[in-house]
């Protein structure tokens, strides 16, 4: 009689403890389905930011290097202030890397002994071209958007033409007498537009 009372004990227990897992599973997934159904949700209350001018006829093309940037100020004209110097800043390093690139290029594939000085010499060279070429700068468009707290952010896009910076390029280069002959003008301006070209979006 005790054996039968030992395995009744023995098997209630075992009922219990199988009735103990099963609410443990039960609750690891409801907390799942739960937490899943809160990731959805988050999921479904995103939305795409998109930013002004992000448009194709405001990006690069064959013709324009086009700059986009924003400024921010409690100011109207100080907004717009910023926005076209933080434009002027991202298409100058644009046409600086790119000139670099240009001549860098070019040199490598002149034959003469003193390309690579020259090439160094030219570095100078390089940051007029960029400057003259952003004072040549063209506003294509701007938009103000007013916060809530009353800060006025002011976005701008600025374009310069290809054909300008490569004619002030071939100055340049003509200047500092770095083309022997007219095939190395010509060499010249195929490597420009390869490298431009690079920057279409």
């Amino acid at each position: 009689m005790q054996f039968l009372a030992s395995q009744r004990k023995f098997i209630k227990m075992k009922k219990n403890n199988i009735a103990i897992i099963a609410s443990m599973v039960l609750a690891s997934i409801t907390l799942v389905s739960c937490s899943s159904s809160i990731a959805l949700t988050k999921v479904d209350d995103s939305r795409e930011v998109k930013l002004p001018f992000s448009e194709k006829e405001y990006k690069t093309n064959a013709e324009f290097l086009r700059a986009r940037a924003n400024g921010e100020s409690r100011d109207l004209q100080g907004g717009e202030m910023i926005a076209r110097h933080n434009a002027e800043a991202v298409l100058a390093n644009t046409i600086g890397t790119a000139i670099k690139g240009v001549t860098e290029q070019y040199f490598q594939n002149t034959s003469d002994n003193n390309s690579n000085d020259f090439s160094k010499k030219f570095e100078s060279t390089t940051r007029s071209i960029t400057n003259e070429a952003v004072s040549n700068i063209k506003i294509v468009d701007t938009k103000t958007l007013k916060k809530a707290n009353g800060v006025y952010d002011t976005w701008m896009v600025i374009e310069v033409s290809k054909k300008s910076i490569l004619a002030g390029t071939l100055k340049a280069m003509s200047n500092q007498k770095a083309f022997k002959l007219e095939s190395d003008q010509a060499k010249f301006r195929e490597i420009f537009e390869q490298e431009m070209s690079k920057l279409d979006n």
